[in-house]
């Protein structure tokens, strides 16, 4: 076959990267690498440089777009102009292939006369394969010499830094490598009986033969190419070696080793080494890292990678993986197992999800993951498709141990473990993955993408691993293996994070890497909405995850170009949002037709339910034959199994119809949040015109966040085509160009929709003292007035405590506390205290007195089974003191819980106390304090806590039982939306401004210094102290530290703060007003959850940062709170998504009442009115439905 690397004609011979074409005149077209592909002339030249086709245009002009793929993926090259070269870096396109026209070129047939004479010597075909390499090629093959630390190849590249001449640049790169190429290979020969490599190879290398070297077992394990890799910058001079035989009893069956240094927290199981076993670092072991201006290794061979470490440094050697039992004793086990059926595989929540919790260290172009509690959160920023490194560390104890639990757990078909382990057995399965940040899983099936560190030991790669290993090595100083995984930062943006795992335990993460925002440039928003467009085309999803990475660029997109510039990405992002559209529509069918198929079964399920049995109408059924006759008899089991079917069907069809509710209400929230992205982002109308930016502010009028529907489209019905409910309908139906009645009509449309399912017509808008619209001056403030009077009013009358009341809770704290100390059941110094709402100053005078025991420290051998042992006997000494109503269901529980109730004599009228007493409960009493002190300092907070209670209790939305919110859910829900918002003696709650001035100081993180004296700007410390003052033993989870500080002493210079800050007359409406308006409109539920962890200046606390530590659900829709000291624990995890729809609802309802109460004509309501119209009791038909 002839190669043509120029010509005219049609060639269906392989080019090696410059394709020919046809064309009048010269011109210049993409051409790519092409391996035996077809050379077709076309209008538009793609050359691509993995599959072999190269496709060239040549028509006497400019060559089009055309396209390379990288090591990773395909990414898009630019334009090249004809008549001028373009060099291209490895990052982008191809270089432009040469085509002239007016010519035929050489034709395919055997008899042609060949183009040009070949060269016979072997190097001299070397020489002309790299001369018509592409540029990119070039810059591939040369780019590990330069990572490797080659002198002559780092000479080149220090050159191009000088001088920065491109043309140089490649040319010397060419040179380089056909001279490396040229140079004559050593073969590698096999390994001799002991283990050792072949002295002749090292010394071919200049190399002594070390007994490092003879530990090096496994040819598959270690590579001896003159060009090894080094490791990442950062690292602290690794050994060159792996092997730890010059340190006595080094082997991974013996202790642990010491620490790593730089750990910022001891990983568990780790022990400290003897001074003994101690290595001192060799300082001429050092090995530089790469040149400046190169990126980290992408994949390079491993020097010293089979690291065996035997008790005997002249012992025999391991294989570098454990070979597979023999094939009879695996016949023999698999004969004795018993035949089982295959169990249903179980979900495993993932483990180690703090970075305290993990034993390794994981970094991202060596930036570190956050400490605990760290501030501010470190995070990495990159572009898409930008190359990342992700570089691990694992402690030796650590591997150690893992390796000899799974050989021991595998015994019983192994045999006895074996003496000697090698490194490689304890890296083998251990792999790095690049996971969407908040993931619920680890794992090569959960990943964007997951690289394992060990090479396929199968040449055909079946296992599907690499063929080579990635770089990873030993330091021997630190005691622990690192190593270094390429990857490339995901196309589409959003936030990443690396982790580390095993595959065979992917529920257990090793390291978590920080977060890594992908974030497009100007030049990467064409390629980043082309290839969303393409997943919408190619429908191999259901289209969720594509709208959210259109929701995601059209969010972040912050131009510094102008319009023009952004023409063609504006029809792509156009065409992305019709493909949305599109997708929602196919779903609403698809919801249409199965609630009707649903709707259907149900029916006919109750008709058949409904039909008589025919022995009762007297009907006898048979045939003739008596052998046919049917007895129509039923006996009672099988009329039960009938019954118990027919429930389990119809619970089957009730699962179906809440999964097609809820994957319809998914895909109508996230399309919404496309058009939300798209209409609140005020840079929108450089991508989009703004017609079409009209219709999509138009289309978002429909939407009701409180129903999480679209209403229907009344322009869409008038085109004719009758879309279902719900259902956005063409775009070709709205008007153009959009006008106000246009706007009005929609929204009209929405309203009608919320009139229907919610009842009433929510009020969005403000209805503050500075609000504009409305006349404040007079009535405005007399309306606020009259509501904070009321409320003021209310709390004193009705929910605060007495000192009376506080009287009689002490005493009968001080009566249980003497049956406990005379019960002889607990230790000497049992205490007991309050907790709860009875102590916390959010409370009532009718609120239940919650009691703990706390058994001193001193008492170590009291464990739990003694406690509940304990408290089982204390409750007969409670029934003997004359208590009542003692119940000890509840002494299973976590938190074993006894409840009675102590007789009382108040002033002579007999009233019983309900009291709960609990065992060790520390964190209750913890939180007890928190709120304690905030009621201290703001009075107001208790005040609002009071009336949000009380309208909670009668709306039917403060039950756990019934999955609604706890009071405790509230009262935290309410500080957070206190300590977040900024607050002015107007009555305007606004965000945080440049000078920040909380309504309430968070108490966790305010700067001790100026609570003290609060003069001068709010301050806040950079994270919580951790110190063996702060840090307390969680009682029920053995692995997991409270964090307990909080801002307690000298509280007298916050409460002047707080009552300086506000106006008495006002704020209490003014805040109310405000927290109801949050919460139903201002929080976003789908991507933040409700956390006094987080700084008064900063966002709310991202629902992708709990998800990521604590393994929340990233997709759960609905409210999420925080627990202050918990961090884990979701106190609104009872709250189902219906319920949540619920209390959003109402938290709207309430707001709206108050705008009607403020708007209304004629004389303004009494404060008294407005709260008993927001406090209204639900009837029980409203509960129940």
């Amino acid at each position: 076959m002839a190669s043509s690397p120029t010509g005219g004609g049609r060639s269906s011979a392989p080019s090696p990267g410059r394709g020919g074409g046809r064309g009048g005149g010269r011109g210049r077209g993409r051409g790519g690498r092409n391996n035996g592909g077809r050379n077709n002339g076309s209008n538009k030249g793609r050359g691509d440089m993995n599959t072999g086709n190269n496709n060239n245009n040549n028509n006497g002009g400019n060559g089009r777009d055309g396209a390379s793929s990288t090591p990773s993926g395909n990414s898009s090259g630019g334009r090249s102009g004809g008549g001028r070269r373009r060099h291209f870096s490895a990052r982008g396109g191809g270089p432009p292939g040469r085509g002239n026209g007016g010519g035929r070129g050489p034709s395919s047939d055997a008899n042609a006369k060949p183009a040009a004479a070949k060269k016979a010597p072997e190097e001299n075909s070397i020489e002309e394969k790299i001369r018509l390499m592409s540029d990119q090629d070039v810059l591939i093959a040369f780019g590990p010499h330069v990572r490797s630390g080659d002198s002559e190849a780092s000479r080149v590249h220090q050159e191009y830094l000088s001088n920065k001449s491109q043309r140089d640049f490649i040319k010397n790169a060419r040179k380089f490598l056909v001279e490396h190429e040229s140079k004559p290979k050593t073969k590698v020969p096999e390994n001799n009986s002991d283990g050792s490599v072949a002295k002749e190879v090292a010394d071919s290398y200049n190399k002594p033969v070390t007994q490092a070297d003879r530990n090096i077992s496994d040819k598959k394990a270690v590579s001896v190419s003159p060009s090894a890799p080094r490791p990442p910058p950062g690292l602290q001079a690794p050994m060159q070696s792996v092997g730890m035989e010059d340190r006595k009893d080094s082997s991974i069956n013996n202790n642990p080793p010491r620490l790593p240094p730089g750990m910022g927290y001891p990983p568990p199981g780790m022990a400290s080494l003897p001074p003994q076993q101690r290595v001192t670092p060799n300082p001429s072991q050092n090995r530089p890292g790469p040149p400046p201006g190169m990126p980290a290794p992408i994949r390079t061979p491993t020097v010293g990678t089979a690291s065996p470490l035997p008790k005997n440094p002249t012992s025999s050697i391991l294989p570098a993986r454990t070979p597979p039992p023999p094939a009879a004793a695996a016949a023999k086990s698999a004969n004795n197992a018993p035949a089982t059926t295959p169990a249903k595989p179980v979900k495993v929540r993932r483990t180690q999800t703090r970075c305290e919790q993990q034993p390794g260290r994981l970094f991202a172009n060596e930036m570190p993951a956050a400490a605990f509690n760290s501030a501010p959160e470190p995070s990495l920023t990159a572009r898409p498709r930008s190359e990342l490194t992700a570089r691990w560390v694992l402690p030796l104890p650590y591997l150690r141990n893992r390796a000899l639990r799974r050989f021991e757990a595998q015994k019983a078909v192994h045999g006895a473990p074996p003496q000697n382990l090698t490194i490689r057995d304890a890296l083998d399965n251990l792999a790095v993955g690049l996971f969407r940040r908040g993931a619920m899983d680890s794992g090569s099936q959960s990943s964007i993408v997951s690289k394992e560190i060990l090479g396929s030991s199968d040449s055909a790669g079946k296992t599907g691993r690499p063929s080579e290993d990635y770089f990873f090595n030993v330091d021997q100083r630190t005691d622990s293996v690192f190593g270094t995984v390429p990857f490339y930062a995901p196309r589409t943006p959003g936030n990443v994070a690396f982790r580390l795992y095993y595959e065979d335990e992917p529920h257990v993460t090793l390291a978590t890497g920080p977060c890594i925002h992908v974030i497009p440039a100007d030049g990467d928003v064409d390629s980043v909405l082309r290839f969303i467009l393409s997943n919408f085309k190619s429908k191999k999803t259901n289209g969720i995850s594509s709208m959210n990475s259109l929701a995601s660029v059209l969010e972040l997109f912050s131009p510094r170009q102008n319009e023009r510039f952004f023409d063609g990405a504006g029809r792509v992002a156009w065409g992305c949002i019709c493909e949305s559209r599109k997708v929602v529509e196919q779903a609403g069918y698809t919801y249409i037709k199965k609630k009707k198929d649903l709707e259907d079964r149900l029916v006919a399920e109750s008709i058949k339910e409904e039909l008589p049995d025919l022995n009762s109408l007297g009907i006898d059924v048979g045939h003739e034959s008596s052998a046919c006759k049917i007895d129509v008899t039923h006996d009672e089991e099988e009329k039960e199994k009938e019954k118990n079917a027919s429930s389990e069907t119809k619970a089957k069809w009730s699962l179906e119809e809440y999964s097609n509710e809820r994957k319809w209400r998914d895909m109508q929230l996230v399309y919404a949040s496309v058009l939300k992205a798209a209409v609140s982002n005020d840079a929108s109308y450089v991508l989009l015109k703004r017609d079409l930016l009209s219709k999509i502010q138009l289309e978002y009028e429909l939407w009701c966040p409180m129903t999480e529907a679209f209403a229907p489209n009344i322009y869409a019905s008038k085109k004719g085509s009758k879309p279902g409910p719900g259902l956005p309908g063409d775009v070709s139906a709205f008007p153009n160009p959009v006008g106000k009645d246009h706007v009005k009509k929609c929204q009209e449309s929405r309203n009608n929709m919320q009139e229907q399912v919610l009842g009433f017509i929510p009020q969005s808008r403000q209805v503050l003292p500075s609000a504009k619209g409305y006349q404040w001056k007079k009535a405005g403030r007399n309306f606020f007035k009259e509501l904070s009077s009321a409320m003021s009013e209310i709390y004193h009358d009705e929910y605060a405590v007495s000192d009376k009341v506080w009287k009689r809770r002490e005493r009968v704290r001080a009566t249980i506390e003497s049956i406990v100390s005379t019960s002889g059941e607990f230790p000497v110094g049992t205490k007991v205290a309050v907790f709860g709402s009875s102590a916390n100053g959010f409370g009532s005078p009718n609120s239940d007195l919650d009691l703990c025991l706390q058994v001193p420290p001193s008492a170590t051998g009291f464990t739990k089974e003694n406690g509940v042992e304990a408290m089982t006997n204390l409750a007969t000494k409670f029934t003997d003191a004359g208590l009542t109503d003692v119940d000890t269901v509840r002494l299973t529980a976590r938190i074993p819980i006894v409840k009675f109730n102590v007789p009382y004599s108040d002033d002579g009228e007999e009233i019983l106390v309900e009291c709960d007493l609990s065992l060790q409960n520390p964190l209750a009493c913890l939180n007890t304090s928190l709120l304690h002190a905030y009621s201290k300092i703001s009075p107001t907070a208790c005040v609002l806590a009071s009336i949000i209670k009380r309208w909670a209790k009668n709306r039917d939305i403060n039950n756990p039982s019934q999955h609604t919110l706890s009071s405790y859910g509230y009262v935290i829900m309410l500080i957070s939306f206190l300590t977040s918002r900024d607050f002015n003696k107007k009555g305007h709650v606004s965000d945080v401004g440049n000078e920040p001035n909380p309504i309430l100081p968070n108490l966790q993180l305010v700067d001790p210094s100026w609570a003290q004296n609060p003069v001068g700007p709010y301050r806040e410390i950079p994270a919580k102290p951790r110190n063996q003052d702060t840090m307390m033993q969680h009682p029920t989870e053995p692995n997991y530290y409270v964090n307990s500080y909080f801002y307690r002493s000298g509280l007298e210079g916050l409460q002047r703060f707080c009552s300086e800050n506000h106006d008495a007359e006002t704020s209490l409406g003014a805040l109310l007003a405000s927290f109801f308006h949050y919460f139903a409109y201002d929080f976003d539920y789908k991507k933040h959850v409700v956390s006094l962890s987080t700084k008064h200046s900063s966002h709310p606390m991202e629902r992708e940062i709990k998800a990521e530590e604590d393994g929340w659900s990233l997709f759960r829709q609905g409210l999420a709170i925080e627990d202050p000291f918990e961090l884990f624990y979701d106190v609104a995890h009872v709250v189902r998504a219906p319920n949540f729809q619920h209390i959003r609802k109402e938290f709207s309802l309430a707001y709206t009442k108050i705008v009607d109460a403020a708007y209304t004509k004629g004389d303004l309501p009494t404060g008294r009115e407005i709260i008993d119209l927001i406090c209204e009791p639900v009837s029980d038909d409203q509960s129940s439905a």
